[in-house]
């Protein structure tokens, strides 16, 4: 019977159940007995068994700790090498952006020095316009002389000197 029907009936009554002394019978078959050096043979098998099993036991937790400690080691140590590695690289990311800083601040600089050179040569070209424009006036002025009138003279050489220098 299963277990739960087993307990959902009703007890035996007593003249039912079977009573079994402690005594042997002769019907019953004796056990096998046995010498004073078997029983000392099988409980040392059984210390040895034992003992062994503790040793084995014992390396298993000592191999299980050597492990942990070694996994802990190579942890901390790994970790630490990861942390050297990227500070390290942060401290080279952190150069190179001062080094971009500096340099954006030096193109700067250099635009603003151009900017400010190219508005001089500005002005520099609108205060010359009119005197070189004078001197092409000249020049026409002189080119439309006629035949003996067009003379090659100290005045043509010096006007040819500032139209060259304004140029």
């Amino acid at each position: 019977m299963s277990g739960f029907n087993a307990l959902s009936k009703p007890l035996k009554p007593r003249s039912e159940v079977a009573v079994h002394t402690i005594h042997p019978t002769l019907e019953q078959k004796p056990r096998a007995k046995y010498n004073v050096p078997d029983w000392f043979n099988h409980n040392y098998a059984i210390s040895f068994d034992a003992e062994r099993s503790r040793n084995v036991s014992h390396q298993v937790r000592q191999d299980g700790r050597r492990l942990i400690n070694e996994t802990y080691n190579e942890s901390w140590w790994n970790k630490h090498d990861n942390d050297v590695r990227i500070s390290d690289r942060l401290d080279e990311v952190d150069k190179w952006r001062k080094t971009l800083e500096y340099t954006i601040q030096d193109v700067d600089r250099e635009v603003q020095a151009i900017q400010a050179a190219k508005e001089q040569c500005e002005r520099y070209l609108e205060h010359m316009r009119s005197p070189l424009d004078v001197t092409l006036e000249n020049h026409v002025t002189r080119d439309g002389r006629k035949a003996i009138d067009n003379v090659d003279d100290e005045a043509e050489r010096e006007l040819k000197k500032v139209s060259y220098s304004i140029v």
